[in-house]
């Protein structure tokens, strides 16, 4: 999704759906990323959690991937002159990374922008580029189980695809299933935190085999 259209008003469109929620679930886990030396963030959008990140991790070199280059020319307005920062303007479905590279990847309300075909293709190629002891931290909208929360859920998430379509051409038309995926995936989620009963997560995901090797110390 190229969200080059609504890039000047993303944020205030933000604040009147949802006020702070999506960006406290944005920051929600970078903490632990202060040790982190190599970063890969997809879909930064206007810059506010690299603005973040600069400040929290102060060693790291950070690849950002952003497909708008009106995205981008805010992230950097943000970002100053920083030049650990390296931005990528392109599609991430056409990305290659190094394997086992980064310490840390980090993607908001950007998987959800996927198709389920896509999300597989993509989802992968990711996972082989996080570095063992790694973390992968994922924020994204989710449909709890049961009950008002779902059906709450469902609505907005209509809406949004529905708003989505029209603006900038989203061909998704539900969440693809990113937490089956990354289990798939060899991937295990360590920590979470959700908002708005469940319909915005914070995740962190390792990988499955980091832990095995952690508990059997």
């Amino acid at each position: 999704m190229n969200a080059g259209r609504l890039a000047r008003w993303y944020r205030p469109i933000e604040y009147a759906a949802f006020g702070r929620s999506l960006e406290r679930c944005r920051f929600a886990f970078l903490p632990r990323l202060a040790s982190a030396r190599r970063i890969l963030i997809l879909g930064e959008g206007d810059g506010r959690s690299l603005a973040q990140l600069l400040r929290i991790a102060p060693l790291a070199d950070i690849d950002v991937v952003e497909i708008s280059p009106e995205m981008i020319a805010l992230a950097k307005r943000r970002a100053g002159d920083a030049d650990r920062v390296r931005f990528l303007c392109d599609d991430a479905l056409k990305g290659r990374w190094p394997a086992r590279y980064y310490d840390a990847i980090v993607t908001s309300f950007f998987l959800d922008c996927f198709t389920e075909g896509d999300a597989r293709r993509l989802i992968p190629r990711l996972a082989d580029c996080l570095a063992p002891g790694g973390i992968w931290l994922i924020n994204e909208f989710a449909i709890p189980d049961n009950g008002w929360r779902r059906r709450h859920a469902q609505l907005w998430i209509r809406t949004m695809y529905l708003f989505f379509r029209v603006t900038t051409g989203l061909q998704a038309r539900q969440l693809p299933p990113i937490s089956a995926i990354m289990r798939e995936e060899g991937m295990r989620c360590i920590d979470r935190d959700q908002r708005r009963a469940g319909f915005i997560v914070s995740e962190v995901w390792t990988p499955a085999d980091d832990l095995s090797r952690r508990f059997s110390e």
